[in-house]
């Protein structure tokens, strides 16, 4: 009799199972913090020197609305956010250019200015790179980064009883798809989708008091997020939908769209890039002090729980909430 040998495409592994299975093979190094978190930690003296990369590809990332200028942009941005997600302030990106041949000049040009542009108000440049022939537009970052080590926000070190909370609103990325989808109101809508802005200023604020026991970026949308949370620290949360910090972009959304339902793309569609932290409850009004001094806020949306389970109440109902978050490889909610 012979075994058969059972082999997993990555359409059933997922991009974080492909990801738990890369971590297993590879040996670890004299690294602080690897795989899993936001950004890999160095030793690098008092300071931690941080190191993140991320990817987009025509088919994945790239609306046929998004400008070369706003390609450029989100690239930078979103290894950026990264940075922001442990505190960090950025040194340098490198990029890697995928392009096919009959890219043109022009395009080439705004691609590289618009990275330039987000990296410069953001306080860092472009140091560097590499380019090749690509069938399709693949576009690859690099960012560089230091942190205090003892401003250091990792993913791992939630407790129960902690507040979890979030800067920032949500829904607005998923705002800007919809409004690119059905063409409902002015362009300038969507900018939040195609232009993120990295939580730089707010990931620093919060390091700079010390409180913060866990923090991620919300890339792939707060349910995923939660879930990624909740496997890493073994805990579970109770979330107040009540108290989930909507757009003004997608509650304008909703007036020019009827079934629109705002909650379900606040808690699902990702693309926000605000941070997602736990804060020990009686430390949570002075961060959120130190934030509103400097014109920003954080707004708790829930709390830390013992038993393993994601939970959302509305009030009325405590259910599951669903882990819809977007996810490479997989079939997604939106």
């Amino acid at each position: 009799m012979f075994l058969q040998l059972i082999v997993k495409k990555l359409s059933e592994l997922g991009e974080r199972g492909a990801i738990r299975l890369i971590s297993n093979i590879l040996s670890r190094g004299d690294v602080a913090v690897g795989i899993g978190d936001d950004c890999a930690a160095f030793e690098f003296g008092e300071e931690y020197l941080l190191v993140t990369t991320d990817m987009i590809s025509q088919k994945t990332h790239i609306p046929k609305e998004m400008t070369p200028f706003q390609l450029g942009w989100f690239i930078v941005a979103i290894n950026l956010s990264d940075i922001a997600a442990k505190g960090g302030a950025p040194l340098g990106l490198v990029l890697s250019f995928g392009l096919p041949k009959e890219t043109t000049e022009s395009f080439l040009k705004e691609l590289t200015k618009g990275a330039d542009s987000c990296a410069t108000t953001f306080d860092t440049t472009i140091v560097g790179g590499d380019m090749k022939e690509t069938d399709i537009v693949t576009i690859c970052g690099t960012a560089f980064g230091v942190v205090k080590k003892e401003k250091f926000m990792p993913r791992i070190g939630s407790r129960p009883g902690d507040i979890i909370a979030v800067t920032g609103t949500l829904g607005k990325a998923g705002a800007g798809y919809y409004n690119l989808k059905n063409k409902t109101l002015d362009s300038d809508l969507s900018k939040p989708l195609l232009e993120p802005t990295p939580k730089l200023k707010e990931g620093k604020l919060l390091a700079r008091q010390k409180c913060v026991t866990s923090c991620m970026d919300i890339s792939d949308g707060l349910s995923s997020s939660l879930y990624q949370l909740q496997e890493l620290n073994n805990v579970g949360f109770e979330i107040d939908l009540d108290n989930i910090p909507i757009s003004p972009e997608l509650i304008q959304l909703q007036s020019e769209q009827s079934g629109l339902d705002i909650y379900d793309i606040a808690l699902h569609f990702g693309g926000d890039y605000e941070l997602l932290v736990t804060i020990p409850t009686h430390k949570f009004e002075k961060a959120k002090g130190a934030l509103k001094k400097n014109d920003t806020d954080i707004i708790a949306i829930g709390e830390v729980t013992i038993k393993k389970e994601i939970i959302i109440n509305d009030g009325r109902v405590k259910k599951t909430l669903e882990n819809k978050g977007y996810e490479h490889f997989t079939n997604h909610a939106f």
